[in-house]
């Protein structure tokens, strides 16, 4: 991390997330109004990173890196939501790249450098929670695609704990 300034629409940001994640499931889930939630959640996603982004004062090349990356990944979704143009290899080839910049340059500091605000049991709570959360996700696909009973429950229920988890992090993970 080379500048550790105040960040500014870190909840509104992970809200709109939030929305993100639940109109994926609803189209996964063949629901209604997924469509227009991905589109509202992916323009609001969009408008408020650009946001964050002009307010940085001093912009270094993986704060470009992660722009694009939330531009390329969320213009993609619309696309191949809305079947608008046959690009998706392309848009997703250049989705890769900067996927793996971000992750070289700065993903696993990211990761690493995280603290808890308390370091006991919230520790192993936070853990266990995540752990969870992407085990029923993960559990909750594989039970979809296979047609098994109660998928659809478990990764909504999934689902719901991975948004859960987006909240919690935010309060529990100390800011500089």
């Amino acid at each position: 991390m080379q500048n550790p300034t105040k960040k500014i629409l870190t909840f509104p940001l992970r809200i709109v997330l939030i929305l993100v994640i639940y109109s994926v499931l609803f189209k996964i889930m063949h629901w209604p109004y997924a469509n227009q939630l991905l589109l509202i959640g992916s323009v609001l996603l969009m408008l408020l990173y650009c946001i964050r982004f002009l307010y940085k004062k001093d912009k270094t090349r993986i704060d470009v890196v992660k722009l694009g990356l939330v531009l390329v990944w969320t213009v993609n979704l619309v696309l191949k939501t809305y079947h608008i143009a046959f690009i998706a290899y392309a848009l997703e080839l250049v989705l890769l790249i900067l996927f793996v910049w971000w992750l070289i340059e700065d993903g696993l500091n990211y990761f690493t450098s995280r603290q808890l605000i308390n370091n006991g049991f919230v520790k192993f709570f936070y853990y266990g929670f995540c752990i969870v959360a992407i085990a029923l996700i993960i559990f909750g696909a594989l039970f979809k695609i296979q047609h098994w009973p109660y998928g659809s429950l478990i990764l909504t229920f999934g689902f719901l704990l991975l948004s859960i988890m987006l909240i919690v992090d935010y309060f529990v993970i100390e800011r500089p």
